[in-house]
This record gives structure tokens, sequence and C-alpha cells, in this order.
């Protein structure tokens, strides 16, 4: 819905499917499942397969950034100075225009219509990232979206000028690996509105990062508290059996006897024998029976 000509790659889409949380067969089960609201236009190489939008829903043409629009996007560890601040007032008075909004007929040569275009391309970065799962996405990622969704060419650059909004790290492959995170996402590293798929990554990463020793000694643990519940189990079962077998009063389940065996107060049916009076025994009871 962001791109001018209403389509996008299909490569494209797949290369970025786990930052916006598709599936891998999100081809046959999303676009062909769907035909209603999306169309495959096919060619023999899939690098040249489009899939293109059919139905515009107005209810989803609203922007991340609309909702947070007059805010100042600062968090903690992000101090402005005075003539970044005229800038930003500067910014903030620029009409907007929506990335779901057509633009073809409007003059884009004016100076005016320029910083419109700017204020509209960091609006659909914007968009791009609050879309994904995790509020991030690599810098190389964007750029497989620039000609469809008219981005400036050195985003890089052009992202710097929006420290504010966006945030980009370098780490990893030595620094050549520029991940852009949503600041206003995030605090103190930690995703302000996390989703299940996020929960569910992150519990499979600590599962994958838990070490071969913690895991074996917590196999352990299990594996002996299962055992001995079915010991006791089998020396409850074994000890009610013998019990009727010589048909006296099966003790199972209160305290143990002198040998160690657990034993109960619980009296049979047919042998046992119900008294009222403070200090009866039951075994003389049942031996006067």
């Amino acid at each position: 819905m962001m791109s001018g000509t209403h389509r996008l790659r299909l490569e494209h889409v797949r290369v970025a499917r786990s930052e916006f949380g598709l599936p891998d067969d999100f081809e046959y089960s999303v676009v062909r499942k769907h035909p209603e609201y999306f169309r495959l236009v096919d060619a023999k190489e899939t690098r040249n397969k489009y899939i293109e939008i059919l139905e515009r829903d107005p209810k989803l043409a609203v922007c991340a950034i609309e909702r947070v629009r007059e805010r100042e996007y600062r968090t903690r560890g992000f101090k402005i100075g005075k003539y970044y601040r005229i800038a930003v007032w500067k910014w903030q008075r620029v009409p907007y225009w929506s990335p779901y909004e057509d633009i073809s007929g409007y003059d884009l040569r004016s100076i005016e219509a320029q910083k419109r275009m700017e204020k509209r391309a960091v609006a659909t970065i914007h968009e791009l990232v609050s879309l994904t799962v995790e509020k991030k996405i690599t810098l190389e990622r964007i750029a497989h979206f620039r000609m469809a969704m008219n981005l400036p060419k050195r985003l890089k650059e052009f992202l710097l000028q929006h420290q504010g909004i966006f945030y980009i790290s370098t780490r990893g492959n030595q620094g050549k690996l520029h991940t852009v995170f949503l600041r206003e996402a995030y605090k103190r590293g930690e995703l302000l509105e996390p989703n299940d798929l996020y929960l569910a990554r992150r519990k499979l990463g600590d599962l994958v990062l838990m070490s071969p020793r913690k895991a074996r000694v917590d196999r352990e643990l299990v594996s002996y508290r299962r055992d001995g519940d079915e010991d006791d189990m089998e020396r409850v079962g074994r000890v009610y059996v013998e019990n009727e077998f010589r048909g006296e009063s099966s003790n199972v389940f209160d305290g143990k006897n002198e040998g160690g065996d657990l034993v109960s107060n619980l009296s049979s049916d047919e042998d046992g024998v119900y008294t009222d009076g403070e200090g009866d025994d039951p075994e003389d009871a049942c031996a006067t029976e």
C-alpha cells in the first residue's frame, strides 16, 4: 500500500520475511491463498515476480507515526542542543504527506515539495520498521524497497539526520551490518510492547544459548524427581498389596513404619473397625473381633 505502483517484488519480500513475521511458504499460504486481496504477477524467473494489492482498506492506511505525531521522539541519553531544537521545531511544522497517500498528481519540483517529500520518506521508513516483529530491520533490507517506496539513495546519511527517531547499530559483521531500531519502541534495551512471536523467539534464543552443562544438570534433576516419584508409588502399591494379602489394615499414605516403608491409618472395608473411644487401639479392636 505504500508503494507507488501498489506492487512489490516477491524476492524482496522473501528476503525480509523473517523481519515481518511471514512464514517461509508465504507465497502459497498468504498470497495465493487470498486472491481477493493479492495478485501474483508470474514470470519465468522468481526475481521478476511481483505481489500486487487489489483492495485498499482505508482503515489500514493509518501510519503508526500519525498516532504519536505531535510528540518529540527523544529518549534518555539523547541530548538535544539549541540549534537542533530549532530545526526540530521547523521540521514539525512542515506539511505532512502520508506514505499511503497518492502523490502522483503533485508538482515535486519546488523546495516546499522537496521538504514534504523528505518528511514523507521518514514516515515511510518509520512505518516500515514499525511493521516488523522486533521493531528493527537491517539497512540492507530497507534498501530493497527504496525504488518502490521512493526513498532517498543515501539511506544511512539520511537516517543519521533523524537520530531522534531512529537508532542505527553497527554491531555484527565487523561493523559492516547496520541495523535500524525504532527509538520509541524500546526502553533500556527491551521492547515496550512485545508480541507473541517476539516472546517465542526470545525463549528459543535462550534455549539455544543455554550451556550443555546446565541443560544436563536440569535434565538429571527432572529425571531424578520422576524416578523418585515412581519408586514411591511402587513402594506404596507393594505395601498395600501385601497388607491386603495378609488380611491386615492397609496403611499406605500416612507416615512410615519401622522398616522405612510408607504406611497409613486407613483401614480396609472388610477388616477395619471404627472406634470412638479415646485410647482405643485399632490392633486390639481387630484382635477382639
